[in-house]
């Protein structure tokens, strides 16, 4: 018999180079994050109602910061010369970013908790996510209301209150997404404010008998080319403990309302938030509520996981910049800066 040719074996995967540029502590949770373009400067939003602007170039930082809202802050996003906040005490505020004076607030959402905000890459809008279930789209300059997104359930099959965790814009910025405590995103037109889309995760969401619901889709994010969306929290189980479960990712073509990837990954913990990298195939998820404390980095085309940073404390929100060599993460009582190098193996 002839003998067979021997394969090649499949090329090593890259290796990211992770250094800490700075740990820097707080005295709260910080719950949301919002990278200033061009610098190592962030907003952060806390647990205490506070906004804290912090440097990560100091060698020191000591961040700035001013009374906010009187609950969480929970969203944060900046929208060309303005940063916008949400929080538990249902006000949506602009504020200047250069000054930090207030420019409005605005108490909405059939005053509930404001979960999440997001601006659209151009800055000319900004989204918000409510626990009233209804998505909201506003001129980031007037702060008009444009568009009422409402296709959320707002009772969940056990017939309990639902939460409506998040919203993200497409790169393009022509469509968003919204995603619920029953593991259900909606993908949405931006201009005409119609459902384009609808994708449902089930493994992220289940109830107890105790008058409770748990899980969800605490975060989500669209691809570079904007064709996929990964959506992030933890595999359901049949109790409400976090013990003994795996955090999870599922990516979606959502056109097709198809699941492309589905990714476990053996942590006791939620994946509180998630951003792909522009330009590699990887998504960093974050472990906050449980026994988290890294950011995991997901090869999402291999569904698996590539390495892992760890932080020492659980994190609720990460920003990664532009070209994707820059992240910040913020979580209990502190906040993180990694710079990040592509390396291949020799």
């Amino acid at each position: 018999m002839n003998a067979q040719p021997k394969k090649d074996p499949p090329p090593a995967a890259p290796v990211v180079d992770v250094k800490l540029v700075r740990e820097v502590g707080v005295g709260c949770d910080l719950l949301a994050v919002a990278g200033i373009p061009g610098t190592a400067k962030a907003f952060a939003g806390g647990t205490d109602g506070k906004i804290y602007l912090i440097d990560f170039d100091e060698a020191k930082p000591n961040p700035v910061t001013w009374a906010a809202h009187t609950g969480y802050v929970s969203g944060l996003a900046l929208a060309g010369k303005y940063l916008v906040s949400g929080g538990s005490d249902h006000q949506l505020i602009w504020w200047d970013a250069e000054t930090r004076e207030k420019v409005r607030g605005l108490e909405t959402h059939d005053k509930k908790w404001v979960r999440s905000v997001a601006a659209s890459p151009d800055g000319k809008l900004v989204a918000s996510a409510g626990d009233d279930m209804v998505g909201r789209l506003w001129d980031a300059t007037s702060g008009k209301l444009i568009h009422e997104l409402k296709g959320h359930d707002k009772l969940t099959p056990y017939q309990l209150a639902s939460k409506l965790y998040c919203v993200r814009f497409s790169p393009d910025g022509k469509h968003l997404a919204t995603g619920d405590q029953t593991g259900t995103a909606v993908v949405w037109d931006a201009a005409g404010g119609k459902e384009v889309g609808r994708v449902r995760a089930p493994n992220l969401y289940t109830s107890d008998t105790n008058g409770h619901t748990y899980g969800g889709i605490r975060a989500l994010a669209f691809s570079p080319d904007g064709t996929r969306l990964a959506l992030a929290g933890n595999i359901a189980g049949d109790t409400s403990t976090i013990t003994n479960s795996k955090a999870l990712v599922q990516a979606f073509d959502w056109k097709a309302g198809k699941m492309t990837q589905d990714i476990p990954v053996k942590v006791n913990a939620f994946f509180e938030a998630v951003a792909f990298h522009p330009k590699e195939p990887w998504l960093f998820a974050a472990t906050g509520a449980g026994e988290g404390k890294k950011v995991v980095i997901l090869d999402v085309e291999k569904a698996s996981v590539l390495q892992e940073i760890t932080s020492n404390t659980p994190l609720f929100d990460v920003a990664l910049n532009a070209v994707g060599d820059t992240l910040v993460a913020v979580g209990r009582k502190k906040a993180f800066c990694w710079r990040l190098t592509r390396r291949d193996p020799q």
